[in-house]
């Protein structure tokens, strides 16, 4: 039996999406574009489309769309790709928990206040979608772009502007750069109308078959998280994961868009990290669990250590085939590290 809300309800819930501002509405729209070569911003205009800037994805061998508000992360494929007006629609199966925006059609006006949606830096800063607000500094630029007094970063790019209506005013597309005298505080924006103008070309372009998110989740120590294991190559790593690393040190790579980095020794893993919430160790610890379920579940560590890791100190405990960072008061696990077989042994010396 379908449960049907009562006027009651359908009241409430009507007064709460009334107390929302437009503009604030337009998060549940808002994805992070993940490709071969890096992050930006996007969002949904229809069941199928996703908007973005083609710089941020032109030439990527991989698109992967992460939807904010459905909590998943689906393959796209490039629709369109306007270099000159740097407008771009990736085809993608839109989850129905996803709101899509509407370009507006009215002209933008000096002086107009806007709200920017992007994902700047990825997700160092933040894991949602960030908002940041300006105003329209000058509508008489080149010809489909305006110029914004607004805060921007690299992973911005692609993002909507809204207006306080909600509507998109622009894309965000990156920093105004003057010439030779280059960036400038101000920030370029593709119109709604050039936006709108590009999306008209798309022909009917069938998004990738939607995979069924249930990734494999499982924390083995010793051996692997999921699909990656100890011992695979670089190679193998890229391959399993369909994307290469966002960044990488003398001897690891790091994959912040899947909160999740590795180590190589003699070109082969010894150690997986993982942050995410989703991946469950055995006894169903995850990250957020706290150290009174590590000792419940796994007893007191072989040792502990206060390790570092990218510029950071952090305690870690070592169980076999397995490690846990500890962070804050109380102590919570922040990262789970599945070792090689005997590493423990080592450490704890």
């Amino acid at each position: 039996m379908v449960a049907r809300a009562t006027p009651a309800v359908a009241a409430l819930l009507a007064l709460l999406l009334l107390q929302t501002a437009p503009h604030l509405q337009a998060k549940n729209a808002m994805v992070l574009v993940e490709t071969s070569d890096g992050t930006g911003s996007g969002f949904a205009v229809s069941r199928t489309l996703v908007a973005t800037n083609c710089h941020v994805i032109k030439g990527a061998s991989t698109i992967q769309v992460h939807f904010w508000a459905a909590r998943v992360r689906l393959a796209g494929r490039q629709a369109v790709c306007d270099t000159q007006r740097d407008v771009a629609y990736v085809s993608v199966a839109v989850p129905e928990a996803v709101e899509t925006l509407e370009f507006t059609t009215d002209r933008p006006t000096q002086g107009q206040q806007i709200w920017v949606w992007g994902f700047p830096l990825g997700t160092t800063i933040a894991s949602e979608p960030s908002l940041s607000q300006g105003i329209v500094s000058a509508t008489e630029s080149q010809p489909g772009f305006i110029v914004l007094d607004a805060a921007g970063a690299p992973g911005s790019s692609g993002g909507p502007v809204v207006g306080s209506d909600g509507k998109v005013v622009a894309i965000f597309t990156g920093q105004w750069i003057a010439g030779r005298q280059g960036p400038t505080g101000f920030k370029a924006a593709v119109t709604a109308a050039t936006a709108a103008e590009v999306l008209r070309t798309v022909g009917n372009v069938s998004p990738p078959q939607a995979l069924p998110q249930t990734r494999d989740a499982s924390v083995r120590p010793g051996e692997g998280i999921g699909t990656l294991k100890i011992g695979m190559s670089a190679a193998q790593v890229e391959s399993t994961l369909g994307l290469a690393p966002s960044s990488r040190t003398d001897s690891c790579s790091f994959w912040p868009t899947r909160k999740l980095a590795l180590c190589f020794e003699q070109g082969k893993v010894f150690l997986i990290l993982t942050q995410d919430p989703a991946d469950t160790a055995p006894e169903g610890i995850r990250v957020g669990a706290s150290d009174v379920d590590l000792i419940t579940a796994f007893g007191r560590p072989k040792c502990s250590r206060v390790s570092s890791f990218n510029g950071k100190a952090i305690l870690t405990w070592f169980y076999d085939g397995l490690s846990f960072w500890l962070e804050g008061d109380p102590r919570r696990v922040s990262g789970i590290l599945v070792l090689t077989p005997g590493a423990a042994t080592t450490v704890c010396r």
